[in-house]
């Protein structure tokens, strides 16, 4: 099953935020095509390990698309790009605010020519106010929203080291899209444009948890607990490192009896849940301590047999031979004609018992840009003309 086949999305965006938000939709069966800028193409193309010329961080977001290089700020296109967006459902771009509609593909300008197009517009800080047109990356978000302040509860801020805030808008602007088109289809008339910035994604992701304590106005009747973060701890063994998590009293005398901290139980500070909370960090010492005298797999087997949450840390290299993520059939392998043979995760979401795969590997920059202008009836001259004036590649 793949529930979004039938569905055409134009792709107007760059990087994270806008790609992997298409990306979800496009593995789900949309069809999505990628405007890319004729010459250059997505930056996303040039980022982190490459081979053949390929590189894995775009090959992940944008496998299942076809990719067009255009020159979207020349008028001579727009007539041959426009029949291509009135066949389309959706049209999402991340550019500055403004910069699309000077080109005339803003969201009043394919109204016109496409009364129910879906337009998505992904932004840092939104359409307008005092940061509207500045330039941001994931980190810039992170540091505003209140992720790396989470990371160092307790201590100096952190970022986390992955591009959290690209990934939560482009998981809010799936999501958006679906919504949007499930209206639709229950009878919403006219287009609709949804906006939505990465600080606001970032905020709703983190609020409920990470927020708590603020989520009160004003202090009368409310006492501030610690964040979730406070507790969250990775413990050394003697080959590597584990985690877990003590909440209830069952799981409390698990962990004393393998590590063998049976005196902790009958220790005043950690009696009851909220004791070992209130005094939680003289409970860490003991138990770090403990299960340095431990290899990984020894303690793990013996906490798993205690029915104590845990598991080893893995390191990057051994994730996709764990066992359950080779049981979930969760990170797939296939030939990319450039790159060779690659493994990805698959697509999150299964329907029906089908996992999803992979229909194109992620094109070549411009791949498919004659293909698409002769399905609107462009000429074989107009073509040539067009690629000899570097309008497309």
């Amino acid at each position: 099953m793949q529930p979004m086949q039938g569905i055409r999305i134009i792709d107007v965006t760059t990087n994270a935020s806008g790609p992997m938000a298409t990306g979800i939709l496009a593995d789900q069966g949309a069809d999505v095509i990628r405007f890319e800028t004729v010459g250059a193409g997505d930056p996303a193309r040039h980022v982190g390990g490459v081979r053949g010329g390929l590189s894995a961080y775009f090959a992940q977001m944008n496998r299942n698309k076809r990719s067009m290089a255009v020159d979207l700020k020349n008028p001579a296109l727009r007539p041959a790009l426009y029949k291509i967006i009135e066949s389309a459902d959706v049209f999402v771009q991340n550019s500055r605010p403004g910069a699309l509609d000077r080109a005339g593909y803003g969201f009043d300008d394919l109204k016109r020519i496409n009364p129910d197009l879906i337009y998505v517009s992904i932004s840092g800080f939104g359409a307008s106010g005092p940061a509207a047109g500045q330039r941001v990356y994931d980190p810039v978000i992170q540091s505003v929203s209140g992720f790396a302040a989470a990371q160092g509860v307790g201590g100096e801020p952190q970022l986390m080291k992955t591009i959290a805030s690209d990934k939560v808008a482009a998981l809010t602007a799936s999501q958006a899209i679906a919504a949007a088109l499930f209206a639709r289809a229950r009878g919403a008339v006219g287009g609709h444009h949804v906006e939505l910035s990465m600080l606001d994604a970032s905020l709703a992701f983190l609020w409920p948890e990470v927020f708590w304590n603020d989520s009160f106005v004003g202090s009368e009747g409310f006492t501030p607990k610690p964040l979730i973060a406070s507790f969250y701890e990775l413990f050394p063994t003697k080959d590597g490192h584990i985690t877990l998590i003590i909440v209830g009293d069952g799981e409390f005398a698990g962990v004393c009896s393998v590590l063998g901290l049976e005196h902790l139980l009958q220790d005043p500070r950690f009696t009851s849940l909220t004791l070992r909370f209130a005094n939680y960090a003289q409970m860490l010492g003991e138990i770090k301590a403990a299960t340095a005298r431990f290899t990984t797999d020894d303690v793990i087997a013996k906490l798993l047999k205690a029915d104590v949450p845990c598991a080893k840390v893995n390191r990057l290299d051994e994730v996709a031979g764990d066992p359950r993520v080779q049981h979930g059939g969760s990170v797939i392998e296939y030939d990319h004609p450039v790159g060779g043979r690659m493994q990805q995760a698959r697509a999150a979401a299964v329907f029906d018992g089908e996992r999803l795969g992979v229909r194109l590997p992620a094109p070549s920059l411009g791949e498919h840009t004659e293909e698409l202008l002769k399905s609107v009836g462009c000429t074989d001259a107009e073509i040539a003309a067009w690629r000899e004036a570097g309008v497309i590649g």
